[in-house]
This record gives structure tokens, sequence and C-alpha cells, in this order.
């Protein structure tokens, strides 16, 4: 018989408690689990949550799990702040002004712990925060600390503090070539001597390759090997970094537009060989280039269909700017579809269109398109029409022409109506009229696009 969450969550402590030798009371175990519970269950969260945790879980390791358990118990973009407990037990030692924060300045001898955690992030009293995600993951191990800090040893909390550090994704290599962890092994016997922690040179490589193994597993996505499944975790990831997305049929068409653009920004700036790390043969090398190789494709495939996405979404966005003003998506679009009910969609007024000489059915791209993602979300379709359509109908040249004179519509350069201008007349005509059936309020302005009126007549400063 399946257990409830909280109930697992307590299991999870209790055996991960009892492999350490530590004696914890029933009410303690129940707090913990609690405090733990509330926190990975807020609404906002899409991927971070409880079910990733429990992905880490591994009965013969009790510092993954208790790592596991707090790693992700802190992110303060998605959460919009902090829970009450949480802020409680951080208060006292980070200092924000407006959105940047700071290392408390002083911290008391009763600190000491609270002092390791810091030179494992390499952190000094007072010193600025510099990214939401070194935040997230020190505030983490800081509750973590404040939490069971005075219930396991501390060579123990150091351990499953460097798991917990580890996770801070995508670090480059140093100028001389050094990975982090290269680094870390570097400076973890000053640590150690500073907070009187007795360990051997093995133990400590052992406590590196444990944290290296934790790394690895919390983007595990990246490695994947279908392109789709990975995507299923990069659309979880949208409605917890833009808010907007978590309001379904509500959010507007420049909305969605803009949180597809800064999730194919983030994809651009990103290099595949900082997704995983390797740390003394460990990874093997066959399994970190393999790694590394998933991870280049998912990012290569993850932006031609994005773009693809976004280039159909900025037409609808051209559109509505030029026939009234940015609107619903789901006003041009249609409500997403619901189980056993029949919706009225724009995919179906656009056009059949023969195949292509430049569209290959059997890419990954256009399964993706046609077939979509792995997995539901409540936001959004698994699939693509209005991006397949665009796909079918303009060659590749074509749609990066498109995507540059897009940049130009996004930056001000370029208004509505001249965007579209510069467009394939034929894919603009389509995607109008189709809005027109869709758009009974604007109808007639629609169709003026849809070429069925004289559009030249229309002046920019007429929209």
């Amino acid at each position: 018989m399946q257990v409830g969450t909280v109930q697992k969550l307590i299991n999870i402590f209790n055996q991960s408690f009892r492999e350490l030798g530590v004696v914890v009371s029933l009410e303690k175990l129940e707090d913990l689990s609690v405090t733990v519970h509330r926190a990975m269950t807020a609404h906002a969260r899409q991927f971070h949550t409880l079910e990733h945790v429990f992905t880490f879980v591994d009965v013969n390791d009790p510092i993954r799990n208790l790592a596991a358990l707090y790693h992700d118990i802190v992110y303060f973009q998605v959460d919009m702040g902090f829970s009450p407990p949480i802020w409680e037990m951080i208060a006292p030692y980070v200092r924000q002004s407006n959105t940047v924060f700071f290392v408390a300045e002083n911290l008391t001898p009763e600190d000491h712990l609270v002092a390791l955690i810091m030179d494992v992030f390499d952190l000094t009293p007072g010193q600025k925060l510099s990214s939401i995600s070194a935040l997230n993951e020190f505030l983490s191990a800081l509750v973590m600390c404040k939490q069971i800090g005075d219930l396991v040893s501390k060579k123990d909390l150091l351990r499953m503090t460097l798991c917990i550090e580890a996770t801070i994704p995508f670090r480059p290599f140093t100028a001389d070539g050094k990975s982090h962890f290269e680094v870390m092994e570097e400076i973890l016997p000053g640590i150690c001597e500073r907070f009187g922690i007795e360990c051997s040179d093995e133990e400590r490589v052992a406590a590196i390759k444990t944290a290296v193994l934790f790394a690895n597993k919390d983007i595990e996505n990246f490695g994947e090997s279908d392109p789709s499944r990975f995507l299923d975790n990069t659309w979880n990831l949208l409605p917890e970094t833009n808010a907007a997305l978590r309001m379904p049929d509500v959010y507007s068409i420049s909305t969605y537009r803009q949180a597809l653009s800064k999730m194919d920004a983030f994809f651009e700036n990103l290099d595949p060989n900082t997704v995983f790390s390797q740390y003394r043969g460990l990874p093997s090398d066959e399994e970190y280039q393999q790694l590394t190789r998933y991870a280049r494709n998912n990012i290569r495939i993850a932006r031609e269909f994005l773009r693809i996405k976004i280039l159909g979404t900025t037409i609808i966005e051209a559109l509505a700017k030029a026939t009234g003003g940015d609107a619903p998506l789901s006003l041009f679009l249609g409500d997403l579809p619901r189980e056993g009910t029949s919706i009225k969609r724009l995919e179906y007024f656009l056009p059949e269109i023969d195949y292509a000489p430049w569209v290959d059915q059997h890419s990954v791209l256009y399964r993706l398109l046609e077939t979509g993602r792995t997995s539901d979300v409540d936001f959004d379709m698994k699939n693509s029409p209005l991006s397949l359509f665009i796909y079918r109908t303009m060659p590749p040249e074509k749609i990066e022409e498109a995507m540059e004179r897009a940049k130009d519509f996004y930056a001000g350069k370029l208004q509505a109506h001249d965007f579209l201008m510069t467009l394939d007349p034929f894919v603009v005509q389509s995607i109008a009229r189709a809005s027109s059936i869709m758009v009974f309020t604007r109808r007639q302005t629609l169709l003026k696009y849809a070429g069925e009126g004289d559009v030249s007549r229309f002046s920019t400063s007429n929209f």
C-alpha cells in the first residue's frame, strides 16, 4: 500500500538518521517532514517539487537522501519570497536590499555551523550573493543546517552541504582548465582544519564524488536520449519562472512570447560542456562524453523548436497589436483543449498545404511540432499546430530572416504593421484569415491582413 507524501518524508528522514546512528524523536521527525512538505508543495512549483526530490533517494546513502530533502527547499523567485517558517530560520544570516541579497555582517560564536556552510559556498560576511541560483542553494543549505545541524556530525553536515553546493549549475572551468570540483578538492582540507573535522584524503575524495553524482542527478534531464522528454522539463520550468503562465487561458500573447524568448536566450548562452560534471574518472569518460552529446543535441533541438514557436507567437502578437492591441493568447488561438470537449481552435482554419522539399517528416523537430512533448501541462498544448504550419510553409532561410525582423519588432524598431509586411504574404494572410474567424470583435481589420481588403492604406499610426 502506497503511503502519503508526508509519511514518505518521515520514513526517509527516519531511515537516514538511523543509518547515521542518530536517534531522533517522533515529534522531531514529524516537524522536519512537515517543514519540507510545506516548502516544496507551493502552487507555483512545477519542476522543483517533491517528485523531483524523491528521484534522488537511495536506501544505501543517507547523506544523499538528507541533502536531497533540502537542496531545493528555498526557491526565492518561484515561491515569490520566503514562507514565514523559512524566513525565521534564515533572517539572521541574510540582508535584503530591494532584490539584492547580502550575507549578514556579524556572526556569533554559536553560529559555527553557519560559518561552515559559508566556507563551503566560499562566502564571507557582508558579501553580495551574486546570483539567484547561488542564493537558493546557499539558503537551502542554511535551512538544512538550522534544522538538522545539531543532530548530525559536522563531517556529515559538511558532506551534505557539498552535495547542495554542487547543484549550482553550469559553472565554467577556471582559466587554467580546472573544474569546480578540482578546485573544491584543493580548498577542502583547509575547511576541515578550520572546523576541526577529521577527514582523510580518501574521505574527502569520496565526499566530492558523491557531490558530483548528486549534481549530475539534479540536471539529468539534459542527458535524455529523447528530446521530447527533455522538453517536458523545459515546459515545466516555464511557469516557475514566468508567474503569468500559471493562469491558463488568461496570459497575454506577448507574455507567452516573452517567456519562450527568455528560455531561448538561456539556451543560446548555455555551453553544453558545462552542463555535466566529471571528477577523478566519475562518471567514466565514455558516460561523460555521451551525457555531453545528449545535452548538446537537446539544447540544439530545443532552440530550433523554440524559435519556430516564437515566430508563430510573434505573428499572432503583431496581428493583435495591429488590430486593437495585445490580448489573451486564447482569444486568438482558442482555449486549451479539454478532454471530452470540442473547442474552437485557430489551427482548424489554417489551409492544408503540400509538403515542401525542406520538410523532413521523420525529423525529431517535425515530430515535436506535430505530436508534441511527452507529458501534458496545464498552461499549454503538447503539440504546436501553428508552428507546424509555419515550418511547412516557410523555408529555413525565410524563418531566419523573419526572426531577425522579429527582434526589430520587439525592440520597437518596427511597428506591428511594418513587421507583418516583411513576412511571406501567404503566411500572414492565412493566419490572419484564421484569426478573423476566431476573433469576431476584430474581424474586419484582420480580414485586411487576410488579403480581403487594401491593407496598404493603413499607416503605422492607425494601429
